[in-house]
């Protein structure tokens, strides 16, 4: 049973008879006979009755049509689908980046996209670099945005921009009148941070031990917006990224920290995987982030 097949049942379905299919189709009335009996052999089944008055259509036809009427729309959406990709009108991008990066940064770039793109679909997961890592390299996502380690093989990369490490303050905390924080500033401050393996939480704490500081237990979390509430809740002092600065409403003050920290931040994608126009059109878009800037308290 092929597409021709198919498309002159339907015909013949819709228009009651063999000879209004054949004008439909624009073809011959032998031909459009000739192509039922094929079909009709091949199922094994008795789709029309005739009559005195033309064709009627069987128990088995009706049964078939509903479902040849699915499928035969499903391939015109497909055709139409497949016609409109070479001019990137439609589509689909699968991308994933961390947390940190999808507050602010990266919903502007798909606005931005989007305006430009309006059919494509754009699919965004939020996960750890390890994992985005993984993701790109079994080839499940498309794209991805965060750190990346050397030992992650199976992936081609770009840099981006060098994502600054901030220091999170409670309102009104003595730190808050500096225009930046110095490490021994941190002297007797309980630091709430990321994991261990996070670059941010590393780097801080080589910058402490080379000024000879060491600063209360750190509270770990999970998460940027995490650390910002439990710095707001009077936990301690937070070592985010200078996206979370951008977060309206979070009632901190955040400073730059003395010697500077910087993460840098990666497009990649999977190494030797063609790439389609669209993806490509998305990654010429990604700019960094507006640099940080400490305002007065």
């Amino acid at each position: 049973m092929h597409y021709r097949q198919v498309e002159i049942f339907k015909a013949i379905m819709d228009a009651g008879s063999i000879t209004e299919a054949a004008n439909t189709l624009r073809i011959s009335q032998p031909a459009v006979s000739k192509a039922l009996k094929q079909l009709e052999a091949e199922l094994g089944l008795r789709l029309f009755d005739r009559t005195t008055k033309g064709i009627a259509a069987t128990e088995e036809a009706r049964l078939l049509y509903t479902e040849v009427e699915r499928t035969y729309f499903g391939m015109q959406n497909l055709t139409r689908f497949a016609a409109s990709l070479g001019h990137r009108r439609q589509g689909r991008i699968v991308v994933s980046t961390i947390p940190a990066l999808g507050i602010a940064w990266l919903p502007t770039v798909v606005a931005r996209f989007s305006e430009a793109h309006p059919d494509v679909t754009i699919s965004l997961h939020s996960s750890n670099s390890v994992d985005a890592a993984r993701l790109v390299g079994s080839g499940e996502i498309d794209l991805g945005i965060a750190q990346l380690r050397s030992e992650e093989y199976n992936l081609s990369r770009r840099k981006l921009f060098d994502l600054e490490g901030v220091i999170a303050l409670p309102a009104g905390h003595r730190l808050a009148r500096k225009p930046y924080v110095e490490a021994a500033d941190l002297a007797g401050e309980t630091v709430i941070a990321l994991g261990p393996e996070d670059e941010f939480r590393r780097k801080l704490g080589q910058a402490l031990e080379a000024a000879g500081q060491h600063p209360r237990t750190v509270i770990d979390a999970s998460l940027g917006l995490t650390i910002c509430a439990l710095v707001a809740a009077g936990c301690g002092v937070g070592i985010v990224d200078s996206e979370a600065a951008r977060m309206p409403g979070t009632g901190l003050v955040f400073r730059s920290f003395r010697p500077a920290i910087y993460v840098p931040i990666f497009l990649f994608r999977q190494r030797g995987r063609p790439t389609g126009r669209l993806v490509e059109a998305f990654s010429a878009i990604l700019k960094p982030p507006p640099p940080f800037r400490s305002v007065p308290a």
